[in-house]
């Protein structure tokens, strides 16, 4: 007795149902469903992926990244500030005080505003209770150090260092960690936009190629010039083929744009802001403690900022863009990037007053006692620190502007993707059949 298997039954079957011409008609049928769902299972599935990545880019790595980089110039406000009414004597400043106050307020809103957008990301918020923790501390030490110096009792100057140097560790420190995360999770953000992409468009096209020989055998064994409803089916999964294509292509331009014109100078801004509070916080420091040895370290941050002078001619090279790198550093490599009118203007203005606050460094530094120099630390130094600090806001103003509206254009290229493919596959499936089927009538 011979045994049959399953397969070779189902493989008789397929061979008896080849020898007719309706047979044949149901084979290519059902070759054309299975690749038809094949492709609308792949191809939709694609689709989201790619709608939910430049959505999460959009929403929350993008704008976490640009929160995160606010936080760096409120820190350097706020301890400027802090500084200065602490030096300015026992009736410290109340200005500089206000500035404080209103910088360390917004600092803290702005960590509530990172752990909003950041979702379930837990590393994220890891970060963000460790900095919120520092910022706490941070302001004790400053009214610890505000209310000794009202006090007169020698450990204040101990309490600011202390405080100077938390803010420090805090930007170069979990500031930058949290910085890198987000940065992290914004490429991952773009490498998962394509993720099963090229496997949809595979499927898509040997979808076309089945549905075009099916069209061809139906032509040849019906004598009819073409099947309208598998003609239809045909051109809607080539619409599908198409707007996956083009979706893929325009979202990967504009997060590229984003990147280009918005996101890598963000980075470059941030960098800068970062090196300035660094030698301010170190001029700050030589001022209340005396240390050589913190100049030294003002010296190699300022060098990060800008390693030439900068002069009104190199500003106006800035703003035409003819800088070519001038005035070096992080200054120059800013200039270089931007690539805008007003980008260029704010670049230039920060150079200006980052040269202005380094002439008045080396002011202070030649000051000939401890009182004069305090007295340059808490009016003009300050004032001209804030004022390139402002600058850097400004660059990164524009900067954001292009990277946040860069990512939205990416994900409004994707937001209708999935449920405009879904609907095209569904009815290149519902109208194959159809074509088919008509053909399988002829011979009832």
């Amino acid at each position: 007795m011979t045994t049959v298997t399953p397969t070779r039954s189902v493989g008789r079957r397929v061979e008896a149902a080849s020898r007719t011409t309706p047979g044949r008609y149901r084979l290519w049928s059902l070759a054309a469903a299975a690749i038809l769902v094949l492709a609308t299972v792949t191809a939709t599935a694609s689709a989201t992926r790619m709608r939910s990545s430049t959505h999460r880019a959009r929403d929350e790595s993008g704008p976490v990244l640009v929160a995160t980089q606010q936080l760096v110039s409120s820190l350097a406000e706020a301890d400027a500030a802090a500084s200065a009414a602490f030096l300015s004597g026992r009736n410290e400043d109340p200005e500089q005080r206000r500035l404080y106050e209103q910088a360390l307020a917004r600092s803290g809103q702005q960590v509530e505003d990172i752990a909003a957008l950041a979702g379930r990301d837990q590393a994220v918020r890891d970060i963000l209770r460790r900095v919120s923790v520092q910022l706490t501390q941070y302001a004790g030490l400053v009214e610890a150090a505000r209310a000794s110096n009202k006090s007169g009792t020698a450990d204040a100057n101990g309490y600011l260092v202390s405080a100077v140097s938390l803010a420090g560790g805090l930007v170069q420190g979990d500031v930058k960690a949290l910085t890198d995360r987000t940065q992290s999770n914004l490429a991952h953000d773009e490498d998962d936009r394509r993720a099963g992409f090229y496997v949809a468009v595979l499927v898509l096209v040997v979808a076309l190629a089945v549905l075009v020989a099916g069209q061809a055998t139906l032509t040849r064994a019906s004598r009819r010039i073409v099947n309208p409803p598998l003609a239809l089916a045909t051109v809607l999964t080539l619409v599908a083929a198409g707007w996956l294509v083009r979706a893929d292509q325009t979202s990967g331009d504009a997060l590229a744009a984003a990147r280009k014109d918005g996101y890598d100078s963000i980075v470059l801004t941030t960098q800068l802001a970062s090196a300035g509070f660094g030698a301010k916080a170190a001029d700050t420091l030589a001022v209340i403690t005396g240390d050589a040895a913190q100049r030294s370290v003002a010296d190699a941050e300022a060098q990060l900022v800008a390693n030439t002078p900068v002069s009104a001619s190199v500003a106006d090279s800035i703003r035409q863009g003819r800088a070519a790198g001038a005035p070096g550093g992080l200054l120059g490599q800013a200039a270089t990037a931007a690539d805008t009118a007003r980008e260029r203007a704010a670049v230039a203005e920060a150079a200006l007053r980052w040269q202005r606050y380094e002439a008045t460094v080396t002011t202070l530094r030649a000051a000939p006692n401890q009182a004069a120099a305090t007295a340059i630390a808490v009016g003009p130094a300050s004032s001209d620190f804030n004022g390139f600090n402002f600058s850097v806001e400004s660059i990164l103003g524009q900067n954001r502007g292009q990277f946040l509206d860069g990512l939205a254009t990416a994900a409004d290229r994707t937001t209708r993707l999935p449920t405009g493919i879904l609907l095209l596959l569904l009815a290149a499936l519902a109208t194959a059949l159809w074509g088919f089927q008509l053909r399988i009538n002829d011979y009832r």
